[in-house]
C-alpha cells in the first residue's frame, strides 16, 4: 500500500472517530436541551398570560435551589409584581381555644368499625394529589427534632419516626437551606421542644405553629415568650422564601393575605373544633401533579373540617411516613432530605 493511500485511510478513521462523534452527539443534545429550557423559561416570563408568569415566578421563588430562575429573563423591577406577600412580621389574632371541644382521656375507645385513632385518607381533587392522616387524639401528636441543632446534620423523616418509636409523621419546620444544599441541622425561627425553647429566643417574634399541653394548636405570630405563656410545649416555625408566613386558617378565618402562592409540593397541619388533629401533605414536582397552591392546602383544611391550620416546610421536604414507610411521592430527586424537626404521632401504648 503506498504512502497516499495509507494518509487516506488515516483521514477517513480520524473523520469517523466513533468517540468524536459521541462528544458531538453528546454536546448537540445538551445545547439543544438547555435552548429548549429556556425558550420555555422565556415564555413563561415574558409571554402573554400575566397569570402564567406570576405563578411560575412564584412556584420558582418558593425554592431554595432554583429561585434565582425567575430573574434570568425578568429584572428586579419586573419581578416585584410578581411577589408573594410578605407577612412575616404582622399581627394575627391568637387561637380562640374555647372553639376546640377535646374529648377526655377516659372518653371510649372507637371499636372496629367506627372512627379510629389514626385515619389516612388518599387526597385526589383535581390535578392536587397527596395523603391526609386524622389523628382523633391529639395528645398522640409530638414534635420530634433530630438531635443537636447546628452541630450535626438532620435526619430523614423515617429516622426522626423510628427515633421515637412513633408510627407516622411528616415534616415540620423550616431550616436554612442556602442553595437548596443545607444538611437539614439548623433550623429556622424558633423551636420549642418538651416546653423548652431549644432554639431561637424568648423575646423575637416568630410565625409559629405549635401545640399546648392539652392538645390544642396554635397558628400566628408570637414571641417565644407569648408561646410559653399559652402553654405551647411544641412547635416550630416557617416562612416560605417568598415571604408568605405559616397560618392559613386562625378561628375559622382563611388568612386570605398569605394568598398569592406559587404551585408546590406542600405540608401542613390543622385541627378540628372536636380536637382531632389533621395532617396533610400534598404532592409535586411530577407528571402526574405539579403541586398545590397556598388556597388549595385552605380548601382541603376546610373541606375537613380544620378550625385552625399552619403551613409547614414544603418542597422537596413534604413527606408523610405511616407504619415506616413514606407513603407520598417525595419530589427530591436525590431521596427524602434531612430534615431538623417533624411532627410525630404516637401509638395509643405510648400515651
Amino acid at each position: 500500500m503506498t504512502d497516499d493511500m495509507k494518509g487516506s485511510l488515516n483521514k477517513v478513521n480520524k473523520r469517523t472517530n466513533p468517540f468524536k462523534i459521541f462528544l458531538a452527539f453528546f454536546f448537540s443534545t445538551i445545547i439543544c436541551i438547555v435552548l429548549t429550557l429556556l425558550g420555555i423559561i422565556w415564555v413563561m416570563e415574558k409571554g402573554p398570560s400575566k397569570t402564567a408568569t406570576a405563578k411560575f415566578c412564584q412556584s420558582v421563588r418558593e425554592t431554595s435551589a432554583i429561585q434565582w430562575i425567575s430573574g434570568i429573563f425578568l429584572s428586579e423591577e419586573e419581578l416585584e409584581q410578581y411577589k408573594s406577600l410578605n407577612t412575616e412580621n404582622t399581627d394575627t389574632q391568637a387561637v380562640n381555644t374555647s372553639l376546640i371541644r377535646i374529648a377526655s382521656s377516659d372518653a371510649e375507645i372507637p371499636q372496629e368499625g367506627e372512627n379510629q385513632p389514626v385515619e389516612l385518607i388518599d387526597i385526589a381533587e383535581g390535578s392536587v394529589k397527596g395523603k391526609l392522616l386524622i389523628v382523633h387524639d391529639p395528645k398522640q401528636v409530638m414534635l420530634g427534632i433530630s438531635g443537636t441543632f447546628a452541630s450535626e446534620p438532620g435526619l430523614q423523616l423515617t429516622e426522626i419516626v423510628k427515633k421515637y418509636n412513633g408510627i407516622a409523621g411528616i415534616n415540620a419546620g423550616g431550616f436554612n437551606d442556602e442553595g437548596g444544599s443545607g444538611d437539614g441541622g439548623t433550623p429556622q425561627g424558633l423551636v420549642i421542644y418538651e416546653g423548652d425553647i431549644v432554639w431561637g429566643n424568648e423575646s423575637a417574634s416568630y410565625n409559629l405553629i405549635g401545640i399546648d399541653s392539652e392538645g390544642i394548636l396554635h397558628v400566628g405570630t408570637m414571641s417565644g415568650k407569648d408561646a410559653l405563656d399559652r402553654n405551647i410545649i411544641w412547635a416550630v416555625s416557617f416562612v416560605t422564601h417568598d415571604g408568605l408566613a405559616s397560618s392559613l386558617i386562625i378561628n375559622g378565618e382563611v388568612q386570605t393575605q398569605n394568598f398569592g402562592s406559587g404551585v408546590n409540593p406542600r405540608t401542613a397541619i390543622g385541627q378540628r373544633s372536636d380536637g382531632a388533629l389533621i395532617l396533610l401533605v400534598l404532592d409535586g414536582r411530577s407528571i402526574s401533579t405539579l403541586g398545590a397552591t397556598i388556597e388549595d392546602v385552605c380548601s382541603i383544611m376546610l373541606e375537613y373540617g380544620a378550625v385552625n391550620a399552619g403551613n409547614l416546610d414544603g418542597g422537596s421536604s413534604s413527606v408523610m411516613v405511616y407504619e415506616d414507610e413514606i407513603i407520598n411521592n417525595c419530589a427530591s430527586v436525590t431521596g427524602p432530605r434531612r430534615i431538623p424537626t417533624a411532627f410525630i404521632v404516637l401509638g395509643d401504648d405510648q400515651l
